[in-house]
């Protein structure tokens, strides 16, 4: 009897050590299917059962994003212990893919066509609030909702999964648009030009007109004063015409959007060849 119960401790023992360690790996390698999507309730079994209202998880997105297009995302959390952050992130009908900005994430295939995006590793704070970014592309149907969902982790990274604690986030919902939010007065444009943004100061947005004399290739993109790209307005082919394309701030890919200069270039490809390309800078200034 005593070789018995001898057995039943170590195999209990053996089970515990086996669970905690799942439970631990599971936080180190990230976790999938614990958001609020379909009606979820149990967010992270490995750190309670229900959430913990002093942890705030927000999706920052824009609310409204054209068929087809694609935008940068943010998931920020703050509050608990947070030596350590760790997320799920999932979504309607529209698709998350990593950002080349974060290293931290990584895109699990959940079932079939059905993708999340999870940490790789636990992420420090910056300024008490971790941070993952991604990329959201919005479904070919304008005039539908789409939804973000995701939970966030806040942890004391102390091995255990003791006095670690989790919230959902807030569900972001997307108004899908008509267009690329790029409008086309069909003037006839007889040259290449780039205009000045107007407002310029701005903060939110502001609206950058151009006008292309022939059928081309065209890329309008954002840089900050580092030269570093933070957002592509357009990138595709356009035909001969004026255009003015809106720009607000929240479609800034930096981990924190500061005032200072920006700028935006224009690069407008002829079938010809390069040496015909148009390219024009100019600069920009946001105001917080």
């Amino acid at each position: 009897m005593k070789n018995l119960y001898k057995i039943f401790v170590s195999l209990f023992t053996l089970i515990f050590i086996a669970v905690l360690f799942e439970s631990l790996n599971a936080f180190d390698d990230g976790i999938t299917g614990l958001t609020r999507k379909n009606g979820i309730t149990e967010g992270c079994s490995c750190h309670g059962l229900s959430p913990f209202p002093e942890v705030s998880v927000i999706i920052v997105c824009p609310s409204s994003v054209p068929a087809n297009d694609t935008v940068n995302c943010q998931l920020r959390i703050s509050g608990g212990p947070l030596v350590a952050g760790g997320c799920d992130i999932a979504v309607g009908t529209g698709s998350i893919i990593l950002s080349s900005l974060d290293t931290a994430l990584q895109r699990l295939m959940t079932s079939v066509n059905n993708y999340e995006l999870t940490h790789r590793y636990p992420k420090f704070p910056f300024s008490d609030t971790v941070v993952f970014l991604f990329k959201y592309i919005a479904p070919n149907t304008p005039g539908v909702i789409d939804t973000i969902f995701a939970n966030g982790n806040s942890v004391n990274h102390d091995t255990t999964p003791d006095n670690d604690k989790w919230n959902y986030a807030v569900n972001k919902l997307i108004t899908i648009t008509n267009s690329v939010g790029i409008s086309n007065n069909n003037t006839i444009a007889k040259t290449y030009s780039l205009g000045q943004n107007y407002p310029n100061p701005f903060n939110p947005s502001t609206n950058i007109k151009y006008s292309i004399a022939k059928n081309s290739f065209v890329s309008l993109k954002v840089y900050d004063i580092l030269g570093r790209e933070v957002a592509t307005l357009v990138n595709k082919s356009q035909p001969q015409g004026s255009y003015t394309v809106p720009f607000s701030i929240s479609q800034l890919s930096n981990n924190q959007i500061t005032s200072g200069v920006y700028f935006y270039r224009l690069i407008a490809e002829d079938v010809k060849g390069k040496e015909n390309n148009f390219v024009e800078v100019k600069r920009m200034i946001v105001i917080k």
